[in-house]
């Protein structure tokens, strides 16, 4: 067969398959004697070119045989059938002789699997890939391992126990360090991460892990812990939501839910609004009362107080008998926490007179309220032990409004505001002027003004005093005395109850009497807290 090859493809061709085959079994030599899989893979490669260009020549010469079978084919269709006939069975003969020669070649070097894939043989498996597949078809797999010496590696069993030990102490340590819903989910990253690392160490690196028992390590110690933790974060907000919902605006409690911590002893310096009320003449009326009517009354009063300031958002600090004490602005720091107190105080104003008129109807007692509120920076934050602790607000912006509380008795006022908080809530709410003044304890005087209700929604009549009360004021501070005692008892012929027109007229007689000093700065100086 040889023979033929070389007669047709001529000297030449004998020349290059003489050259390859020389080439092949150089290569072959070095091939077995090379070190490491890289250079064997490169040396294998230039031996299957040569191969392919040997191929290529024995193809050539079939295309030879397949061209004249054509032309024989053609002859007999024309000539003598007879010996067109013979010599065309022939042809085919060295054809079938030729292609089996290629194919036999085909083989060389490489291992050939025979193997029944009828169903019927019943060698049929399960492979990862797929539920049914020829047995033999798994035979290639085996052989190529063994050849590649690429064997899939276990680690000892010293080895995995120690891995499952540190997974299921690591995933314990980080989950009780993290709150629950972080938890879980580092858990369901965690779980990804180590079934990826798994798959990798397998498919790149052929070492497989016992991913059975670093998942269990992983995912028993993290379900555990998150849900204890899930049952104690419950536990802990129905404690803080039933501890607080009478104390604290219902959005303000979601925030403390979502930050417990925020619970610990210590304090910020914040800027907020603080809030005063005290009962005008309450020592009297609790002398005219049996302790029971005394506590429905006073109950029923600071209930609805304290509704009105929790639904604007305020937070109570604390009751002391019939005072109430409440912040705007902390632990939920409102942007607009000065309006917030504001159409609070304003509500409440509103709601007490409707209390008013009820425990009128029945003969029951009636309760005055004055209101003090001023703006300014405070301490905020729970402050006491780490067994019993308030969150509470302490500084001089919280005493002041204290005192703005109770200098409402100096001008027949119930609801009065500093000029911290007038500036905020000038625009919305409708106030007026009161003084300038100095508190006990302080050497720097603050303005003063009277919270009368929201913007636009006082009767005309009010209006109609408000504008003779603030001329009366100007011409107050301009010592014009007389004048200024005309305007405020224009004020009263509207308004008789007028408390700050009166406060002034009674200011006006005595300046009439004894004028002040011309170093006076129009300034009152409070004598009591």
């Amino acid at each position: 067969m040889y023979e033929f090859f070389d007669s047709a493809a001529g000297l030449e061709g004998i020349h290059a398959r003489m050259e390859n085959e020389t080439a092949i079994s150089s290569l072959e030599e070095k091939y077995h004697t090379a070190k490491d899989n890289s250079e064997r893979k490169s040396i294998w490669n230039d031996i299957t070119v040569r191969k392919e260009a040997l191929k290529k020549e024995k193809l050539d010469a079939l295309d030879i045989l397949k061209a004249e079978k054509k032309k024989l084919e053609e002859k007999q269709k024309s000539e003598n059938p007879g010996n067109a006939e013979k010599e065309l069975a022939v042809l085919e003969e060295d054809i079938k002789a030729v292609e089996l020669v290629i194919r036999t070649e085909a083989l060389k070097d490489k291992i050939a699997i025979i193997g029944l894939t009828a169903t019927g043989t019943h060698d049929i498996a399960s492979i990862p890939l797929h539920n049914e597949y020829p047995g033999v078809g798994t035979y290639h797999n085996t052989i190529n391992t063994i050849i590649n010496r690429e064997f899939i590696k276990k680690p000892g069993y010293v080895f995995t126990f120690i891995l499952i030990l540190v997974t299921a102490a690591a995933s314990g340590l980080v989950m009780q360090r993290l709150a629950s819903r972080r938890s879980l989910a580092v858990a369901i990253a965690g779980f990804f991460v180590l079934n990826f690392l798994s798959l990798y160490l397998f498919a790149f690196h052929n070492v497989w892990i016992e991913q059975l028992g670093l998942n269990l390590a992983l995912i028993i110690p993290s379900v555990v812990i998150v849900s204890i933790k899930l049952v104690s974060e419950e536990s802990q907000k129905r404690f803080i939501k039933g501890a607080f919902s009478r104390y604290i605006a219902p959005d303000v409690i979601e925030q403390i839910m979502e930050h417990p911590e925020s619970l610990e002893l210590g304090g910020e310096n914040r800027r907020i609004t603080t809030f005063f009320s005290d009962v005008a003449g309450f020592s009297t009326i609790s002398e005219k009362l049996t302790p029971p009517e005394l506590v429905a009354l006073l109950n029923e009063y600071l209930s609805e107080m304290t509704d009105i300031i929790i639904s604007h958002g305020g937070t109570i600090d604390k009751y002391e008998g019939d005072a109430i004490m409440a912040f705007y602005g902390a632990p939920q720091p409102y942007v607009d926490h000065e309006l917030r107190a504001c159409l609070a105080a304003i509500d409440m104003k509103k709601r007490l007179r409707e209390m008013q008129e009820e425990w009128r109807n029945i003969g029951q007692h009636q309760l005055f309220v004055r209101m003090g509120m001023n703006t300014g920076m405070a301490v905020v934050g729970n402050m006491g032990s780490k067994m019993r602790m308030d969150y509470t607000a302490m500084g001089d912006s919280v005493n002041l409004a204290s005192r703005l509380e109770g200098a409402n008795k100096i001008y027949g006022t119930t609801a009065m505001i500093s000029e911290n908080t007038y500036n905020a809530v000038k625009e919305h709410v409708e106030s007026r002027k009161l003084d300038v003044i100095r508190v006990v304890g302080k050497t720097e005087p603050i303005g003063i003004f009277e919270l009368l209700g929201m913007k636009g929604t006082l009767p005309q009549k009010v209006y109609d005093a408000l504008e003779h009360y603030n001329k009366g004021l100007e011409h107050f501070n301009e010592r014009q005395w007389k004048r200024a005692m005309s305007s405020f008892q224009d004020a009263l012929k509207i308004l008789p109850d007028d408390g700050p027109s009166k406060t002034y007229i009674s200011r006006c007689e005595e300046f009439m009497k004894k004028p002040p000093s011309q170093k006076w700065d129009g300034v009152y100086t409070m004598k009591s807290k």
